[in-house]
Order: C-alpha cells, then structure tokens, then sequence
C-alpha cells in the first residue's frame, strides 16, 4: 500500500498567501466595483480534510483498479489526493493523482492571474476541481496528474519576471520532482493542459528544453498540448491592463510578462517561430473562447479566435461555449465543455496506450498479433492525415447554447440509438430538410450526443468545397481511421491486414471497392464489437456517387451493430434488402427548428439592442416571418444587418428591404460586393475565385500568397476576406471557407436573369497560371537542397518532407499537387496559360517531380499526367465542331503541340513505374540519374540531356520511347504455366501439371516463394482481401497464406466429380465449390465441414452431358453454367433449387450462344459475359433480358478489371487488347505475331495487367490505362466521351521479337557476342551495343543456350537446345 504523501511547496513564495486569495484569474478580472462572484473553499471540504502531512493537507483515495489490458489481473494502485487548497495553492509541480504503471503523466499550467488550484474549479471552488474527476474515468485513471503554480499574480512588485523565467521555473520542477515511490517525470509521455498565458510558458519551456541537454530527456517526452484561450498572437487587452495597473491607487508597477502578451510582442513573435521549428512530432488542440466578457458597458473576447489558435498542419481547434474566465472550468462531469475536454484527452491516452502495449514483451501481450500499432502506422495505412474532429468543431461552433437539443429527445431518434439490437429495428436513420436548414448542425449535435452517452460513433461531412472528401473512398478511409483510433482489435488486425499484404490505402490505385471488401467486409463486418457501432453521414447527397455509397451501407450484414445516419436533401430513400422494416426517416419542418431559430434571433438582437424590448420584438418577429425554417438565412440576414443598428427608422427600413429566399439574399450580398470600389471588388473577385474553385480550402497564408502580385502588403488578411466578400465566405482555424454548397453553385452558375459572377473556365485559367508560375523558379532547387539529408534518421523512410519545406513556402504544397487539375479545367484559348506551361515543361518540371518524391506520396503525379492527357484530348476535340468548350470548339490545334503534352503525360507516367522506388528514396535523383536512363526520343530525354553536363551517360536505350513490358519472370524452361493471378502485393503464376503456384512480389518482380500442392491442380481462386489463395487438386482443397506460403486449410475431395469452379465466400469462413454434376457446395473453413448444397434443377432438355463452364457471381448468389450445344442458364442460390432457371436468348440450335466456351460476371454482378466458340462474345444483362452481341472483339482469353472498367482480350494470334466498358471502345492494342497467350489477369488496380505464354509471364503497364483516381472532380461521362474520341493506341511486342538467350565477351572487352532464340549469333559494339554483324546462325526453330569466345579472340564456339554444336573461325 502506498505511505501517506505529502505535497511540497517547491519555491517559498513571499506572496503566496496573497496569490492564493485573489479573486484575479487571467485579464477577465472582474471590474473593481463589480460584485465579489469568486467563492473560497466551502468550510465543509475544509473540515473532511486530514492531518497535515508534509507541505499541505490532504485526503487519500486509494484504490485497486483493473489493468487497462484485458486478461490481466487488477493490480495496479491508484492514490488521488483531495487537497486543501491553502497548501496546494502555493507553487511549485504539486501531484493530484498517482497510480502505478501510469500510461502517461498529465500537467496543467494556469496562467495569468491565476493559481494551481483554483484555476482549474468552478467558481474557484476547490471543491470542484476538475482535474481530480480524471482520475475516475475508466479511460483515463491510468496516468498521473499533476498541477503547477507559478507567481503570475497582477498584485506585488515582482516586475522583473517573465515568460522565460517561468518556463525555466517549470522545467526545473520537472527536473527535480521527487515525491515518495513516485517515479521521477521523464520515463513516460506528458500531456499538457494549460490556460492562456500558461500555454506561452509550456511552449517556451519546450524551446529551451529542447535544446539544453538537460532537460531534452523529459522534452523527447511529450505527447501533446492542450490550449485553453491562449493568445498565440497576442491580446489587444496586455497594454490596457499594464496601463491600469501602473496608474492603480496601489501603485504596482507594469508587469514583464503581461507586456509580452501584447499582439505587437517580439518576445511572442520569437516563441511561435522556434516553436514552429520544433513541434512536428507534437499533437496540439487549441480551445478559443466564444463568449464576451463585460467591460463596463462594452463586451469583448479577451484573447480572439486568430490569437487562441496556431494554424499548424496537425492542430486540432474548436470553440468552447465559455468566455475567457470560465473555459478552464467546468461546473460538473455533464458540462459540454468538460465533455470535449475529457474526449480529447481520452483520445490521446487511448493512442499512448496502444503504443505501450505494441512495445511490451511478446510473453506480456493480450493478442498474439506482433505488429507495430502505432496511430502513425494507421495514418500510413489509410492516409488520413487531418483529424475528423476539426470539421466537427466547426459545425459544433455553430451550434447556440440551448438549442438543437430537440432532436436528442425524439422517440424515433431514441428507438433508433437503442434498438440496433433487435432484428426487426431499422439500422438506417434519415434525416432530410430543404438546403441550408440546419440539417450539417443536427447531425454535429447527434454525434455530441452520442459521444455523451459512451457511444463508439464514426462521421464524414461531405463537402462540396474539398472535391477528396466528396468522394465515397474518402469517407471509408476515414470512418476506418476513426474506428482504429477508437478500437484497439481493430486497429490490431488492420496493422496485420499491411503487414501480410503490403496493401494501403493511401494511393489512387484504392478504389471504393478494395476498401469496402478488404476492410469492411474483411475486417468491420466479421468482429464482434463491445457495443454497437454509430456511423453519421451528413450531406451524403453531396457524394461522388452518392448512390453506391447509399446501396452498400443499407445492405451491409455486419456481425455486430452498426447504426447508420444520414443527412441529406430530398432524395429517393431505398427500402433495407435485409429487413422488414424501412429506414427510420425525419423529414424536416418549419416547426422543428422554429424554436432554436427563434432563441438564436432573439440572443442575437438582445446582444445588439439590450434596452429596446419593443424593437427587440418587432425585429424578432419580422425575421422569423421571412426565414422559412433556414438557419443559413437567419445568420446572413443578422450579419447584413449589423451596420444599420442606429435608429429605429434604419433598423425598420432595413427589415422592409431584407429579401426572402436564399437566391435572392444571395443576390444582394452579391450587389454590395459589386458595388464597392473597383479595387475591392477587383479583389473580392479574385479572392471568391480562389475560394469558390479551389481544390480544397486554403490558408490564409496561402491565399496571401496566391492574390500575388495583384494584391499585396495586407494588414491582417482574415478581416480583409470577411469583410470585402459580402458574407460569402468564413475564416475557420485559419482556413478560407465557403459558407455553404448553395452559396458556391451561386457564384458559379447562371441564374434565370444572370450570368455567373465567377466563370468557372477563366477561373480555372487563372489559378492554373498562378501555380505554374509560383513553381517556375530556380529557387527550388536550392529549397530542396535542405531537405535531402534526413533530419531524423529514425523517422526519416516516410516523412513528407514537403510540409517542412511549406513552412517558408505555404502556397508550394497546393501548387505542387493541384496545378494540373486547374489545367484540365482551363481555357483552351488562353495563349498566356500555354506559354506558362511550356516554360514550366521545359525547364522547372523536373523541380515540381523533386516537390513531389519529397512528399513521398507519387499518386500526385500519376494523378497530374492524367489531367494532361484530358486536357490533351480537350485540345484533340475541339478540331471540330462542337460544344465541348464554346466558343473556342473551332480553333485549330496543331497536333504536334497535342502530342507534345500527351508525351509529357507519359514521361510522368513512365518514370513513377520505372523510378518510383529510387526517388522516394533520393527525390533529387530526377536531375542527375534519371534523365541518362530515359529514352532520348522521350520529353524528358529531348529537353534534359542536350548541351548539358552530365555525370552519367546510358548507352543501348531505345531511342524512340518508351516499352510498355515492365518485367518477364520466368517458372523455368521446361514447365508451362497455366493460370496467372495478382494480388495486392504478390504475382502469383500456376504451374498446373507440377502442382506448383509460383509467388512473385508484384512491384519489383522478385521472387517471393513457390507454393506445392503436390498434386495436379486446374483451379486457384483469391480471397477478397487477397491474402489467401485456394488450389483445386486431384484429392484436397488447399486454403494458403500467400504471405507465409502456409497451409492453413485442407478439405478432402469426395465423389467422382470434377471441380468445375471454387470461391470463397462473401463470409470469411464460407467456401464454395463448384463440381461437373451442376451441385454447388459450401464448407465452413473453420470445421472443413460442408454446410449446404445448391443442386439446380435443369430442364432435362437443355441438360445432357457434364456443363462446359461454371461461374458463381462476384456477391454469390447467382451461378451461372454452360453445356455444349446449349445456351447458358443463370440459377439464384438463394431459391429453391426447383426453380426454373433464367435463360439466355436464343432462335435455333446453331446460333453462337449455343456453342459457349466460357462465362465471366462483371464485378457488378448483374451483367454476364459469354464467350462463344465462334470468338463472339455476347454480353447477357440479367435484369432488363438484353443481349448484347459484340462481333468487334473476337477474344480467345479475357480477364476484367476489378472495378468494371475495362475488358482484356487476346486472339488466336496472341495480340491483346485493352477495351472499355460500357460500349468496350478499344483504348489500347499490343499487336504479336502468332503467340498462344494461355491466360490474363489484370492487376487490382487496373493499372497493369499481365499475360502468360509458355514459362513466361509478362508484366505490361500502358499509360493507357494510367487514370485520374476517384478524388478528381472531372465529370465522369466527359472523361468517357473523350476516351470514345481519341485514337486506341496500337504497339508492337517487342517481347515477342527474338529474344537474348546466351551471352559472351570477348578477352579485352572491345566487344560482345549475343546468342539469340531465333538461333541468330551476333557481334556487338561493347561501349555503345552498336551491332557489327551477324557471324552465323543455327536453325531458326532453336535457341542458342551457350557461347564461348576464345581468349585469341579468332574462334567462335556455340550450341543451342535441339544438342547442335557449331564452332566457327572469325574473319
């Protein structure tokens, strides 16, 4: 048990006493003729307190907690202390709670004014001293608490402290701490509280600590900062309270360190420029007050919202509905504030945790997964990189005190929280209003309360303003990170999900289809939770593909609970597939939110005009009238209002003239925009540009940079915006932002009496113009310089250097990533634009390429040469006639300069699929390595290795481009492959006759392992995460880990008949298995026990002999199976097999249909290919009975790419060809000269497919099939059109040429003989490969397997593999 502790004072302060009775905490002190609102201590906590032990009284809670990991025994003991705040109120680091083991320490620092107790209670009450209800928390009882005094009393005349002292004060506490068996500060993570000034003196304390030895120990130490109102920048209110206190009848003195809280401080300045330096391993959340304090008669935010935050990439920051006085303190455990306090702080001890079990011994770990779980592993992972709860904190800010707690009350909503459980409840809740309703606002204030009530909740805001989180991949990435954060098994088995497989989800080869299989239905959907999960979706109709987002989440089967709500505009409302009951819907009225738009019109007139009850009451009214349930409406309507609030006659006038209906409010704050001088306009105009067709949001520190050289010198940028956008616009954590989708369609599109204020192609035009000229420079080269050497070695694989480089660059990032995507969007008609572009192509692209290998993501530039190609096939298009880009559709260009941009776009291409890895590693190889190995006939050969010094010369390159064959690999000369298969990560290749699966890794070709069923084998099937892989043999079935090579599951064949098909199963235990008796059996693979059999029953007509073709649907539930000299038939599994089965369209016995060869579902499940004997291949549409006959085509083999894009085909001549769905439009050829192409597969992200002839197999990457992925904005039907007006592109082979098979050299290395598989033995140029002449050749039907050059170099002597031998003299 642990001893009795005393708390020590760790500084005898000679004014203690009076810091610990002022009624001053931080600059809201109360007037000094105000009414004394600050209690003491109750008398009743003082007379429960114990003996004085020590420095302070103090009551002991001890307590035997359980472990926070399961199935370990509860040991550990917890000692909170209940002190008395005479003894704790003095300074010095005094501990609150210790326990055992402790997951991390926890420190709060208060700040101006204020003291280590009372600070941090209600009314100053030490009673209500929040810190101490941590220890309770189930989540988070597992870390030390501690607070820390400091002398920043307003009274005395210690003048000569500041910032710095204290900080040092601290970190001396820090150092020195020593309490009993209390382990010393240091050995595990810290977490910082602090309030206001207290949050300079924890940053400053981290600057010195970081660079003196002696406390970088305890620095390297801490996790997080947490920021209570703390004025970064400074407050307006530092030199007015200085002013007082120098002129006070007490005559104290200024104080140092409320000067340095001045908005002009240097000394502030400084500590934001180290502390930017330093911070990146650091998680901070900043909290900025959103209530006014009284000054007299005036009212005011002591430090404002710009101040309170910092605008670094990985902060988190929200409003709290405080002011200045009470955001650091929380009147009981169901304060709101408290609530997302506690939350935040509860994240990040659940993160520390996770660590700490991921770095404990194997012997002592709770799950035999042994993986490295760390957050920054999820993020790697899924490549969410900005924290969910920042778009939350901003609709949580818009949310009024009292009001929108309707919805949390409803029956409906109440039934839905608490009945998930029952299968005849709806899993679905809909909620649906008119725009701008409030309907974003209800969905913030259902997941608050949802996270109050203990709930596991996940949430996506759609945004119309960032075009990646509209996309469906998007909102799964990250409800996954979400979850991860939240769950610990699930965050465990989606480390091991990488670790196996390679797989992440971060790159533009993940659509929403890898996503939903690998991890929602490979992982989510199969683990039993602790309690039902909670996912919001708010303005889910503002989705890319909104209705496939919609169909999967209705019908997903989970095994545990998982509610769904969404938020949208009026849409159709699909009925649940696997329930009896509809989706739960609230259809919103005027009166469900006519009390919280009336309470907020009512506080917001009452704040302006707090004497006029009258005027109150009429304005009230008369706003309310015209609102029509829009919230949106109200908040403009009051701000264009607040300039009139001088006479009644104004304010009444102003409300006859406020127009109804969003359009029309829309269009006056358009007209004030319109009517301000012509340089503001000029620059609103510019600014809503930037803001209304941007990517994604910018900063204000980028925006500043992208007005340039327009719009320079800007005093602070954020008041300009809000002020000259006529209320378009809102500043958010220092982000530009659009307020609200309707306002953005607004400004964009034309209006039945309007043209668009902003035209979206000279936009466009404008922006793109701009990041190329911000990335036309030579400095950059010099910039990256910096970054090549790893500034932390340990950390350094996958930093994204490029954020460092941003920090003196704000605007590289956007530029660097998203020029292209404003390009394909551009007029084409712009001279200056092309101008623009080919200075950059000719002299700065290879810079952009290095910005892009530092941020060690290259999708950015796969993504842009796909937004060159459409800008390309736009310039292609507008030849002739047309609509595509009125007016301009007539103008001429030369297609020479289409083809120089479609040769860059490939150059991109071609250099992530042949240099990725190396400029991940050294982005700035692309200057002097890469280059030498292009093709000199490539853009970049042309442009970067003519009349310029090079270290590295290439010689043997083709000269007029680039090979689309990436790599051949090889099962050995005497084996033939049968089958190929591609994995994520691997290559797999089937040697049927040997039982033998050949295991590749897929992105360097490497050979990974053989697999050896030992027996014959004609099938192998993935599963759907693609980390398993089944063989088909003679006796057994056999489950493996790719990864491993093990065997994991055995099922023994029984009967006589043939297997005809295998997969698994839309479970991950189901196997299915498919035999030449037409019955269909699925086994458990957990028992290898079959669980049913699916036997159709066929006509006895159309079934004679053993089906030719079997194939079970991608959702299996439908099987499809063909007999020769019979049409196809379709049976649904889920019937009763007596059912007549549907069948394919035919006339006579000798249509093509009747002679079919194989059958292939499309990934949707509703469409079936048939491939006939006649090479025709007929496409069947189950649901609306249409065949569609495709006589363009004739394929031998086909394969189709897992996201329903594009059909692979190769003929009887062995030429494959690329065709793309829906009408299959050839988009790209590879002409062979009369080789048997035995199978073909695509790789899963359709990027790459592969071929297998003989023992080899090929690996092809066209850039024909390089696309933008999903998070582009481009119009989908567009992109198809162009693919339908460009030119297939047709190749030639060059793997099918005649191919090196034997090499030699001669004694001095001059030249080089090549044997050849044609049989052909030549000399070549050893420094150059330039060939000298063909010496002689063996038979044209043999390879030539060795050659041997005499030392004299007179004799030639080879052999080939028919067993001839040939030596010849050299002339």
């Amino acid at each position: 048990m642990f001893r009795k502790i005393g708390i020590r004072a760790s500084l005898k302060d000679p004014q203690s006493s009076e810091q610990s009775d002022t009624d001053n905490d931080e600059v809201s002190r109360r007037p000094q003729n105000a009414p004394r609102a600050l209690s003491e201590p109750s008398n009743a906590l003082l007379d429960k307190l114990p003996e004085q032990t020590g420095h302070g009284n103090h009551q002991r809670k001890t307590s035997n907690t359980g472990s926070s990991y399961p199935g370990e025994e509860a040991t550990d003991l917890s000692t909170t202390y209940t002190p008395d705040a005479r003894a704790f109120d003095q300074l010095g680091l005094h501990l609150v709670h210790h326990i055992q083991d402790a997951v991390c320490d926890i420190i709060f620092v208060h700040g101006l004014g204020g003291s280590a107790m009372k600070t941090w209670s209600w009314k100053r009450d030490t009673a209500q001293f929040w810190p101490a209800w941590l220890s309770d928390d189930e989540q988070l009882y597992k870390m030390r608490i501690f607070t820390f005094g400091y002398n920043s009393n307003f009274k005395g005349s210690a003048t000569n402290l500041n910032i710095t002292d204290f900080a040092k004060d601290l970190l001396f506490h820090l150092l020195t701490f020593s309490q009993g068996d209390s382990k010393p500060i240091g050995g595990r993570p810290i977490i910082f509280v602090a309030h206001s000034m207290g949050g300079l003196v924890v940053k400053k304390a981290y600057i010195v600590g970081k660079h003196d030895p002696e406390f970088s120990g305890i620095m390297a130490q801490v996790h997080g900062m947490l920021f209570l109102a703390t004025p970064h920048r400074g407050s307006q209110y530092a030199k007015v309270l200085n002013n007082i206190l120098s002129t006070a009848p007490t005559g104290a003195p200024p104080k140092a360190y409320i000067a340095s809280l001045d908005a002009q401080s240097e000394a502030l300045q400084d500590i934001n420029e180290q502390f930017r330096k330093i911070c990146h391993d650091l998680v901070l959340v900043s909290f900025w007050e959103t209530s006014k304090i009284s000054f007299g008669l005036a009212k005011a935010h002591i430090v404002e919202k710009e101040s309170a935050t910092l605008g670094y990439p990985q902060e988190t920051s929200s409003g709290l509905n405080a002011d200045h006085h009470t955001i650091c303190k929380f009147q009981d455990r169901e304060d709101h504030n408290y609530v997302i306090v506690r939350n935040t702080l509860r994240l990040w001890v659940a993160r520390l945790k996770a660590r700490d079990e991921a770095a404990r011994p194997q012997a002592f770990r709770t799950t035999p997964i042994d993986i490295d779980t760390s957050f920054s592993q999820v993020t790697a992972i899924l490549g969410i990189r900005e924290a969910a709860e920042e778009e939350l904190n901003l609709h949580r800010s818009h949310v009024l005190e009292g009001t929108c707690q309707w919805i949390t009350r409803r029956r409906d909503l109440r039934a839905w929280i608490e009945g998930l459980d029952s299968p005849q409840a709806s899993h679905v809740f809909w909620l649906v209003g008119l725009p701008a309703t409030g309907k974003t606002v209800l969905s913030s204030v259902v997941i608050d309360h949802l996270q109050f009530l203990g709930k596991s909740c996940q949430y996506n805001f759609f945004s119309s303003g960032h075009q990646s989180k509209r996309t469906p991949a998007y909102c799964l990435r990250s409800i996954a990170t979400q979850l991860a954060i939240a769950d610990r098994d699930f965050r465990l088995r989606l480390s091991a999900l990488h670790e196996e497989t390679g797989v992440t989800f971060n790159t533009q080869n993940q659509a929403f289809k890898a996503i939903w299989e690998k991890i929602f239905e490979g992982i989510i959907f199969k683990m039993k939770f602790q309690q039902p999960l909670f996912w919001i979706f708010d303005a889910v109709d503002e989705a890319d593909q909104y209705s496939l987002l919609v169909s999967h989440f209705t019908k997903m089967q989970p095994i545990s609970p998982i509610g769904v709500f969404f938020a949208s505009r009026p849409v159709k409302i699909p009925p649940l597939p696997y329930r009896n009951t509809p989706p739960i819907t609230l259809f919103l009225a005027e009166n469900d939110t006519y009390d919280d738009i009336r309470t907020y019109v009512q506080r917001s007139v009452e704040t302006v005009l707090p004497d006029n009850k009258e005027i109150q009451t009429d304005v009230t009214r008369q706003i309310l009238e015209k609102a029509s349930g829009s919230f949106l409406w109200v908040r403009l309507a009051l701000e264009t209002l607040e300039h009139n609030w001088h006479t009644e006659d104004d304010i009444r006038r102003s409300l006859t003239d406020l127009p109804q209906g969003m359009e029309n409010l829309y269009s006056r704050m358009l007209a004030k925009v319109q009517n301000q001088s012509p340089r503001l306009r000029a620059m609103a105009e510019r600014i809503l540009t930037w803001v209304a067709c941007a990517w994604r949001p910018l900063s204000i520190s980028e925006l500043a940079v992208a007005l340039q050289p327009d719009f320079t010198g800007f005093i602070r940028l954020e008041e300009t915006v809000v002020e000259i956008c006529g209320h378009f616009v809102s500043v958010h954590n220092s982000r530009v932002l659009i307020i609200h989708m309707t306002a953005r369609d607004f400004l964009l599109k034309k209006g039945i009496e309007r043209s668009p204020f902003i035209n979206s192609r000279e936009a466009h035009t404008h922006i793109a113009e701009t990041c190329l000229r911000y990335l036309s420079s030579d400095e950059w080269r010099r910039v990256f310089k910096h970054f090549q050497r790893p500034l932390d070695i340990s950390k350094d694989r996958k930093q994204n250097k490029l954020l460092l480089a941003e920090e003196g660059h704000p605007f590289l990032g956007y530029a660097t990533c998203y020029w292209a995507f404003h390009l394909s969007k551009a007029h084409l008609s712009s001279q200056g634009l092309g101008d623009t572009l080919q200075e950059f192509l000719n002299g700065y692209c290879l810079s952009w390429i290095e910005a892009i290998a530092l941020s060690q993501n290259l999708r950015y530039l796969t993504r842009s040469a796909q937004y060159l190609k459409t800008y390309a096939k736009r310039m292609s298009r507008a030849k002739g006639p047309g609509p595509f880009d009125s007016p301009i559709s007539l103008t001429f260009f030369p297609e020479q300069l289409v083809g120089v941009i479609k040769s860059w776009a490939n150059d991109f291409v071609r250099v992530v699929g042949k240099f990725g890895s190396n400029l991940v590693q050294c982005p700035s190889s692309i200057h002097t390595l890469v280059p030498p190995f292009c093709p000199r006939g490539s853009m970049i050969g042309e442009t970067f290795l003519t009349n310029r010094e090079r270290a590295l010369t290439v010689s043997g390159l083709p000269y007029d481009g680039w090979n689309d064959c990436l790599a051949s690999v090889s099962v050995g000369d005497d084996l033939t492959a049968s089958k190929v298969l591609a994995a994520d990560r691997y290559l797999l290749v089937l040697v049927g006759s040997e039982g033998s699966l050949f295991v590749w890794y897929a992105d360097t070709c490497e050979s990974a392992r053989v697999i050896q069923h030992q027996e014959y084998v004609n099938l192998v099937a993935l599963d759907n995460s693609q980390t398993l892989v089944a063989t088909a043999g003679t006796q057994t079935y056999r489950i493996w880990d790719i990864s491993t090579g093990d065997e994991v599951h055995r099922i023994q064949r029984s009967g006589q008949a043939l297997t005809t098909a295998i997969a698994f199963g839309t479970k991950a235990s189901d196997f299915l298995i498919g035999r030449d008796d037409c019955s269909i059996t699925k086994y458990d693979l957990n028992t290898t026990d079959p669980v049913s059999t699916f036997r159709p029953t066929a006509p006895s007509t159309l079934v004679q002999n053993c089906p030719k073709a079997m194939a079970l649907s991608p959702d299996r539930s439908k099987v499809a199976i063909a007999w020769r000299g019979k049409p196809p038939l379709v049976w649904y599994m889920s019937a009763n097999p007596a059912q007549q089965p549907q069948q394919s369209r035919t006339t006579k016995s000798t249509d093509a249909l009747c002679a079919p060869e194989s059958l292939q579902w499309l990934p949707h499940g509703d469409s079936l290919l048939i491939l006939c004997q006649s090479t025709l291949l007929v496409e069947w549409c189950l649901y609306d009975e249409e065949q569609i006959e495709h006589n363009h085509i004739q394929p031998r083999e086909m394969a189709i790419s897992q996201d329903g894009n594009f059909l692979l085909t190769s003929d009887h001549a062995g030429t494959m060809s690329v065709w793309m769905f829906p009408r299959l439009t050839l988009i790209y050829r590879l002409v062979n000269e009369n080789e048997y192409i035995r199978s073909l597969t695509f790789s899963p992200d359709g990027q790459r497919f592969y071929d297998i002839r003989g023992s080899v197999c090929n690996a092809w990457e066209p850039d024909a099939l390089v696309r933008a992925d999903e998070d582009s904005l481009e119009d989908q039907s567009s992109v198809g059109d162009l693919s339908l007006a460009t030119e297939p592109v047709v190749r030639s082979d060059e793997s099918s040429q005649c191919q090196v098979t034997a090499l030699t050299s001669e004694s001095e290395d001059r030249y080089f003989c090549v044997g050849r598989d044609n049989g052909t033995v030549i000399i070549q140029e050893a420094f150059d490969g330039e060939r000298i002449r063909k010496v002689y050749g063996h038979s044209s039907t043999s390879a030539v397997i060795n050659l041997l050059w005499s030392a004299s170099g007179r004799y030639m002597v080879s052999c080939d593999d028919s067993g001839r031998v040939i030596a010849k003299r050299l002339e």
